[in-house]
């Protein structure tokens, strides 16, 4: 799925909105690690949208300033609720690869998972299609999460 959207970001204007996370439950880190993958240029709309920004440019401003407004927009849109607590995410930086921004971030201090309930409303402001596909590991048990605007929010509940 990944390649293909890698792919389609290249040589085609695409006409669906899509993002794709990978989330994965270390039990030994105590941590869920997540990689995002959004095409680029709508990542670049929504936040410019979000901060009235007319200068921004994704690819090539001050990297500083790129990493601030990426996390700043995760934080707003990305929320983990574990066990009834919410968890807050530390992001990790971004890179760009073939048409997508992925995102790398953390939530840290997860002892035990018995309900997980992950809410992503990335880019549904900026785009009544959009869709964020998550692949969820934790065990070795796989889960796939569709998120369609407007439904940003999804609960796992893990048995002992």
């Amino acid at each position: 799925m990944i390649k293909i959207l890698s792919f389609l970001a290249i040589f085609f204007p695409h006409e669906f909105y899509v993002s794709v996370s990978y989330m994965e439950f270390d039990p030994k880190r105590k941590a869920i690690e997540v990689q995002k993958k959004i095409f680029f240029d709508d990542l670049e709309l929504a936040i410019k949208k979000k901060n009235q920004l007319t200068n921004f440019d994704i690819l090539n401003s001050n990297k500083e300033i790129v990493n601030q407004n990426i996390k700043n927009y995760l934080q707003e849109n990305i929320d983990f609720i574990i066990n009834g607590k919410p968890l807050d995410i530390n992001y990790l930086g971004h890179e760009y690869i073939n048409g997508t921004i992925n995102c790398y971030f953390e939530i840290l201090k997860v002892k035990k998972i018995k309900k997980l309930i992950i809410k992503d409303s990335s880019l549904f402001a900026s785009f009544k299609d959009q869709e964020n596909l998550i692949y969820f590991e934790i065990l070795n048990d796989l889960q796939t999460i569709r998120l369609k605007n407007p439904n940003d929010t999804h609960e796992i509940i893990i048995p002992n």
